[in-house]
């Protein structure tokens, strides 16, 4: 359910994240519109090559997560099927 209020992230929110991190924050989230939005802040070029390298590398880390588990679930599937097509020989 979507809330119609519209609503937008506080300025000292993101203030605070950049208080507690240490050279630069990447915040995904959903406005009250569903759709999605990213809030970045970096110190340096440095810090903001660092964590996007690892924001990539988190997500096909992910990816491959997914991959393992949607293969796993297709061979059990699988497995069943056979299983059960023997059972009926």
């Amino acid at each position: 359910m979507i809330n119609k209020k519209k609503f937008k992230l506080p300025e000292s929110l993101l203030k605070q994240i950049d208080e507690c991190s240490f050279g630069g924050y990447i915040l995904f989230n959903f406005s009250n519109k569903a759709e999605p939005q990213v809030f970045t802040k970096f110190d340096n070029q440095i810090n903001a090559m660092a964590l996007l390298y690892y924001l990539n590398t988190w997500s096909q880390s992910v990816d491959q997560l997914n991959l393992d588990a949607t293969t796993n679930l297709i061979a059990k599937n699988n497995d069943q099927e056979f299983d059960k097509d023997e059972d009926e020989e």
